[in-house]
């Protein structure tokens, strides 16, 4: 709720009606660099009428040079080709697991590597370059208003290697984890294992959700051997590659 208010209050949620009836939503996170739109819906009896295109034109229409992507519901062929319509080639898998999060000495085992991170909280403004290259990088935009929002409502930690930005990551009160972004796929699992941590901590939670992209396996393998389970799956289509393999979601509003 709180997202879809959040697109609506900044001028990124599309209507369509019909004798003042809502029949369709398309809800976008927009900023200067990317239009995503997390949901398109339209009321199944009007379906067919081309209102999802409608849509899809309407939250495209003044987005100018920014890359533009749609969630994608894999048994859904009318969406598939409603993406296909805009150009949107890059199918990315991207697969919602969750599950009780593993007992400590699962997770210190997981953790265990190479590699001694110092940790702290972000700071969306002292942070900002290097959260923004790491997002271009990773998701293909940068992000600093959500950056600002998420570090108020979630607990968020920066992690450096021998003073070197490497990574970020949120964990939320309700169970979510993420978005979560490194800079080498070699710090993924030690950092999805310490944010699983932090979870279970700072939230005192014992279950978890996330959105992993399917190429994204050094996260995948862990969470699954760990006893995570795939609860859903979508794919999202962009008109520019990103290396999604290097990020974890939380919400399909604002992956």
């Amino acid at each position: 709720m709180r997202l879809s208010l959040a697109s609506a209050d900044g001028g990124s949620a599309w209507i369509a009606r019909d004798d003042g009836d809502a029949i369709g939503v398309a809800l976008c996170d927009s900023t200067e660099e990317e239009r995503y739109a997390g949901d398109v819906y339209v009321s199944p009896s009007f379906r067919g009428q081309r209102i999802g295109t409608r849509l899809v034109e309407a939250a495209f229409e003044d987005s100018g040079e920014a890359t533009r992507a749609v969630v994608v519901d894999l048994a859904d062929s009318s969406g598939i080709a409603l993406a296909l319509q805009f150009g949107l080639l890059h199918h990315e898998i991207v697969l919602r697991l969750a599950g009780s999060i593993p007992k400590e000495e699962e997770l210190a085992a997981m953790a265990a590597g190479d590699y001694r991170f110092e940790v702290g909280p972000i700071d969306p403004l002292g942070h900002s370059f290097a959260l923004n290259a790491l997002d271009r990088e990773t998701r293909g935009a940068a992000r600093p208003e959500s950056h600002r929002i998420w570090s108020v409502a979630a607990t968020g930690q920066a992690f450096f290697n021998q003073g070197e930005f490497v990574g970020y990551a949120y964990v939320w009160p309700d169970g979510r984890i993420g978005p979560c972004a490194v800079a080498s796929g070699a710090y993924a699992r030690q950092i999805f294992a310490f944010s699983l941590l932090t979870l279970q901590r700072a939230h005192g939670a014992s279950w978890c959700t996330f959105l992993a992209p399917a190429s994204n396996l050094r996260v995948m393998r862990p969470a699954l051997r760990a006893g995570l389970r795939i609860e859903e799956s979508f794919a999202i289509a962009r008109d520019a590659r990103s290396e999604l393999d290097r990020y974890v979601g939380f919400h399909k509003l604002a992956f």
